[in-house]
Order: C-alpha cells, then sequence, then structure tokens
C-alpha cells in the first residue's frame, strides 16, 4: 500500500463514528485473541506431554523448562527496550513517513538484538546457574538467546500488521507458527524425547521459518533508511518503557524463581502447570491490547475519546468479569475430567495446584483494568509514569514472596500476585484519572467487585454442588448484565439480537 493511501486509511479510521469504531475494537480484538490463544494454546495443548513422565522423566525438568521460558519472557522486554510502544505511537502520531518509522526500528533491534544475544552466549554459564540454579545448563540459556533474538525480529512485523489493522493478516502468521511448533515438538520431544532441548529446537526452527514467510510483507516497508533524530525520539520515550516492562514481568516471574529457591522445583512444577491453566484470561487481554493500542491513538484526536473509553471499560468490565466467575466455580471439573476415557487436560501429579487459578486470574483481571487506563501516558507523551505503577507492584511482590512463601508455602506467591496486580491497577486509575479524566460509574464499579468477592468468599468456604455452582453463575451473568449497561446500550444489543433472529429466519 502506498504511503498516501495509508494516510488517507488513518484519516477515515479517525473520523469514524463511536459504535463503528467500538465494534471495529472488539472484531479486531477477537481476531487477535484468537491468534494469542492459538499461540499460548500451545502450551496448554503440549502440557498434557510435558507433565507426562514418559517424555520429561522428572519434574525438576519440567520446572527447567518453565524457568528457560520465564526468562525469555522477561529477555523479551529487554530486547525490545520500549521500541515497540515508541514505534506504534510514531506510526500514527510522528511526523516522519511511516516507512522510515519502521527502517530505523527494524536495523536497530537487528544490531541491539545481535549485540545481546553475543553477551547471553559469553556469560551463559553464570545465567544458567541464577536462572537454573546450574551452571552446567548452559546450553539451555544459549538456545534462548537464539529463540529472543528472533522474536525480537519477528515482533516488528507483527507490531506493523496490527497498525495496518490486517488482523487476519496478523493470526494467519501466528497459526503457521503454532501448527509448525506442535508439530517439531511432537518430532523432537515425543518421537525423538529430547526433553527440554527439543521444545527449544521446536520453537528455534519454527521462529526461524515463520519470519522467512514474513520477510515479503517486510520488504513492502523497508527501506535503506535510518533516521538518527527519529531514533532520538524514539528512545526518549520508549525507554522508560522498559524498567515497566521489566518490573511488570518481575510481577509475572519472579514467583517461579523464589518458589524453586524456597520449596524445590517439585513444587514449581505443579505451580507453573497449574499456572498456564490461569492464563486464559490473560490471552484475551494480550489480543484486546494488541487492538487497543492502535484504537486509542486513532481515535485520541477525537472530542469523544474519554466516553468511548469509558465505553470500553464497561464492556471489558462484563466480560471479564464473567470469564473470571466461570473459570473459578468450574476450572476444577473441567481440569479432573478424564477425556475420551483416556486422558486428562493436567496431570494427575499436578492437581493439587488447581485451587490457586482462581486467585491468578483475579489477579489478570486487575491487569486488565491497568491496560484500559493507558491511554492518557501514550498520548501526553508521560510513559515515564508507568514504571512508577509496575515498580511499586513489583517491589511489593518480591517483598511479599520472601516473607509468605517460607511461611505459607506456594500460596505466599499466590497473594503476592493478586495484590501486586491490585496494587497496578488502583494507582494508574488514580493518576490517569488526573491527567485524562475518563466517565466512571464509582458506585456501579463498587457493587460489582463487592460480587465478584462475595463469589469468591462462597467458593473458597463452601463445597458447593454443581447445580448451585451454575445458579450462582446465572445469577452473576444477569446482574452484571443489568448493573454495568445503561439501559439505552442494551436496548441497541437487544435490537441487534432480534434483527438476527428475523434474518436468520
Amino acid at each position: 500500500m502506498e504511503e498516501q493511501e495509508i494516510q488517507n486509511l488513518a484519516q477515515e479510521n479517525i473520523n469514524n463514528h463511536e459504535p463503528a469504531g467500538i465494534a471495529r475494537l472488539f472484531r479486531h480484538s477477537a481476531v487477535y485473541t484468537l491468534s494469542t490463544s492459538v499461540q499460548r494454546l500451545q502450551g496448554l495443548i503440549l502440557t498434557p506431554i510435558y507433565t507426562n513422565l514418559q517424555y520429561l522423566p522428572e519434574m525438576s525438568e519440567y520446572s527447567n523448562y518453565g524457568l528457560v521460558y520465564t526468562f525469555i519472557a522477561f529477555m523479551n522486554f529487554v530486547y525490545m527496550y520500549g521500541m515497540d510502544s515508541a514505534f506504534l505511537r510514531y506510526y500514527f502520531l510522528g511526523k516522519m513517513d511511516r516507512k522510515t518509522v519502521f527502517s530505523t526500528t527494524f536495523f536497530i533491534l537487528i544490531l541491539s538484538g545481535i549485540l545481546s544475544s553475543i553477551l547471553i552466549f559469553i556469560f551463559s554459564r553464570p545465567i544458567s546457574q541464577v536462572v537454573l540454579f546450574n551452571g552446567e545448563l548452559y546450553r539451555l540459556i544459549e538456545l534462548s538467546a537464539v529463540i529472543l533474538f528472533l522474536d525480537s525480529l519477528a515482533n516488528l512485523p507483527f507490531l506493523l500488521l496490527r497498525a495496518e489493522e490486517r488482523a487476519i493478516t496478523f493470526t494467519v502468521f501466528r497459526m503457521i507458527r503454532f501448527f509448525l511448533e506442535i508439530m517439531l515438538n511432537f518430532l523432537f520431544v515425543v518421537t525423538m524425547k529430547l526433553g527440554v532441548y527439543g521444545i527449544l529446537y521446536a520453537n528455534i526452527i519454527a521462529a526461524g521459518i515463520s519470519l522467512l514467510l514474513m520477510f515479503p510483507f517486510i520488504w513492502k516497508f523497508l527501506t535503506l533508511t535510518f533516521n538518527r533524530s527519529l531514533l532520538t525520539e524514539m528512545l526518549k520515550f520508549g525507554l522508560p518503557f522498559l524498567p515497566n516492562g521489566i518490573a511488570y514481568m518481575t510481577i509475572e516471574m519472579i514467583d517461579r524463581f523464589l518458589v524453586t529457591k524456597y520449596l524445590g522445583k517439585d513444587v514449581l512444577a505443579f505451580y507453573h502447570a497449574n499456572y498456564k491453566f490461569a492464563s486464559v484470561l490473560l490471552l484475551i487481554i494480550v489480543g484486546f491490547r494488541n487492538a487497543w493500542q492502535p484504537f486509542f491513538l486513532k481515535v485520541s484526536k477525537q472530542a469523544e475519546a474519554p466516553q468511548i473509553y469509558s465505553r470500553v471499560l464497561r464492556y471489558y468490565l462484563l466480560v471479564a468479569g464473567i470469564i473470571i466467575i466461570f473459570i473459578t466455580l468450574f476450572i476444577r471439573d473441567l481440569l479432573t475430567f478424564r477425556y475420551f476415557n483416556s486422558f486428562y487436560l493436567l496431570g494427575i501429579d499436578y492437581w493439587q495446584g488447581i485451587d490457586f487459578i482462581p486467585w491468578i486470574i483475579l489477579s489478570y483481571f486487575f491487569f486488565g483494568i491497568y491496560v484500559i487506563f493507558t491511554p492518557a501516558f501514550y498520548i501526553h507523551k508521560k510513559s515515564h509514569f508507568m514504571v512508577l505503577f509496575t515498580g511499586a507492584g513489583a517491589i511489593f511482590n518480591i517483598l511479599c514472596n520472601i516473607w509468605l512463601i517460607p511461611e505459607i508455602g506456594i500460596w505466599g506467591a499466590v497473594v503476592a500476585t493478586v495484590l501486586a496486580y491490585l496494587i497496578m491497577a488502583l494507582s494508574i486509575v488514580v493518576v490517569a484519572q488526573k491527567i485524562y479524566p475518563v466517565p466512571v460509574d464509582p458506585v456501579k464499579s463498587a457493587v460489582l467487585f463487592l460480587l465478584i468477592g462475595l463469589i469468591y468468599t462462597l467458593y473458597s468456604s463452601l463445597n458447593l454442588s454443581l447445580s448451585l455452582r451454575l445458579l450462582v453463575f446465572i445469577v452473576y451473568l444477569v446482574s452484571s448484565w443489568l448493573l454495568i449497561l445503561p439501559s439505552a446500550e442494551k436496548l441497541k444489543i437487544y435490537s441487534r439480537i432480534f434483527q438476527f433472529i428475523k434474518v436468520s429466519k
């Protein structure tokens, strides 16, 4: 697409009226959620294999897998150092043409990715000792450096696809990598029984092939351009996201290392396995965020932007609330059911961690609120504020883990995670509302949170039968629907449902 066409497309998107804009946001969110789910679903699909002692003979091996990917997730922020956020901002709101923004970002990521990977190779043994508690496993760290480099290069074209609102193309590329990695895991882990090394080999090959497949798309936007003044501006905006990202990953990942330190790798194994099933809401939030960032930047120039953001918040509270209540009430049934009289979604040895899944998913509910209130800091170039919110959560999380894990075991990590995300959400809401106020109904929000708290209390303290849990879920479903959405909005939805039924007949 030529540059003028791109500019026209952006202007058309900005001028779209609110309902159509939000409908587009949710359509793209659904597609991105599908692609993100496919990517994360890989871990869930392969969990019955990874938790089968036939393929990973010791629970400590599954722990090594979890720790390596914790390291990769943490280092992804270092490899990107905020350039992903800077790219999106300057792609939409910058003064340079978009091909210059893309090319400058691409070339600097290649250079920094090579240097970062070289450093990891040089210091792989001490890193392995810190991350895996065993310096002899340094080859796993070296393989992770290759994955990090390939992923840092692939991240940019995926960002470009998001910016261009090419959600279907985005999903196709994600699904190609998903199927490649699944097949390669069966080859290396199931057939060849290479254990954790096989998992990493599959990741590297799939990442390399998918990057090659994306290169024709990259080539359309790539020019031999490197603008130093643009890079300086982007770094000023993006670098504050690095400590912010590190703080976020500290909240998300530090418990893995502290659980290993205090309780051992076998305990980490069932903690990590159950954590994967708690990430269902995170999949939706990441998918939503992929659509949310381009959307809020495009509508930010509209006078009614705060009202649009408020409406998005209402829909989030409705949908995310239903999800967390459903998982809280029925996750044990889903994981302990023997499917086709053949297998469980989670190995029996790992069932002792199921009880903390509802609490981890509650923490992701708070994270979604945090994501929705980020526009203020993009629009007003105050990205440096965000590290204060995640930093406060990270410090609290570390201290709570160190204090609570030796006292109450694995539940110490769970409590620390929930409280850390709650702190992040509360702090960003307070500051964002001062910088860029978004209309929020405090009474209805408070009632919703009280209702969620009541259901969590009932489920935790009483052994409810399946029929009672179904009743509780239906009551919450109806209550949240009546509580959150205004009457006019409910009437619009009823009208659309009626029209759909009429057309179907």
